[in-house]
């Protein structure tokens, strides 16, 4: 079900043009826009990113390593999900990977920036892309499942972004979120990345549940790497602001024989996870929840 951004009136015709105010959504770059003109600026990322980040997905061992966790959550508990939304889907990496793995299932994603739908297009060209703020989503009932991939760290308020989520899924539809995990590892990388903050496991678990969803899944991952992750970071500290620079994708940069050492650890790590262990302590946090009234 549809929300007409104008008047709140609930339609399920197709297009966007509402039945009873006649509003239809501006469009950025080519996809329907719910971004008003009075919203604040437009924090949590650099556009100016975008490329280089299109470019260093492909291949990379913790995109890899966290879509593959992700793919098979969905075959696990959401298989039979025949719509889905990325919110904050930026260049549609993990929309690629479901495309492939789930030929049938009909895609949407949305973000803050049609810089990066344009990006995402490119990867999954029949899917259906949104400029959208995910505390406004002009949705109810909508979708089976719902994903918000390393995207709650950058929202001011979070709660709202849970309970949008909330309403625009099916009854019994599922949300997957993957967090940043463990507040004592916030560092300069994570005020590069606009990160609002890290999650407990506690935290995460207890905001979804307040927001109408029970748990099905929870576990860390990039447990494995968590040492080097946090030497990486307090190293990092050490150093003076000015020799850091100001470079979200600082970590992302790595040389390929290091990248596939990481990718072999991931894999063990992958294996672990895959016979229903939960990882109590990691760089990041996968929780599976299914919607409850």
């Amino acid at each position: 079900m549809k929300i007409c951004p104008g008047c709140s009136h609930r339609f399920d015709t197709p297009g966007w043009v509402c039945p009873a105010c006649g509003e239809t959504p501006p469009c950025a770059s080519g996809f329907t826009s719910f971004i008003r003109e009075e919203d604040p600026g437009q924090g949590g990322f650099d556009a100016r990113y975008f490329p280089e980040l299109y470019r260093l997905e492909e291949g990379h061992f913790w995109f890899c390593h966290r879509t593959g966790i992700i793919l098979k959550a969905i075959d696990r508990y959401v298989l039979d999900a025949q719509s889905a939304l990325e919110v904050g889907c930026g260049t549609g990496v993990v929309l690629a990977s479901l495309r492939r793995a789930f030929p049938r299932m009909a895609l949407s994603g949305s973000d803050l920036f049609a810089q990066g739908l344009t990006y995402a297009q490119a990867r999954v060209p029949d899917a259906v892309f949104y400029q959208m703020d995910a505390c406004r989503m002009p949705f109810e009932e909508e979708f089976d499942l719902v994903l918000a991939l390393d995207v709650l760290e950058h929202i001011g308020d979070d709660k709202k972004a849970f309970e949008e989520i909330h309403r625009s899924l099916k009854p019994g539809g599922h949300l997957i979120v993957t967090v940043p995990q463990h507040p004592w590892l916030w560092s300069v990388q994570d005020e590069q990345a606009f990160h609002q903050r890290r999650y407990s496991r506690k935290g995460l678990i207890g905001m979804m549940i307040h927001a109408g969803f029970g748990i099905r899944r929870a576990t860390s991952f990039m447990t494995l790497l968590l040492p080097v992750m946090a030497a990486s970071r307090l190293a990092a500290s050490l150093l003076p602001r000015a020799a850091t620079g100001h470079d979200p994708l600082r970590e992302l940069r790595i040389a390929p024989a290091l990248n596939r050492v990481f990718y072999g650890i991931c894999m063990m790590e992958k294996r672990l996870l895959e016979t229903g262990l939960s990882l109590r302590a990691g760089g990041s946090l996968l929780c599976v929840g299914k919607k409850v009234d």
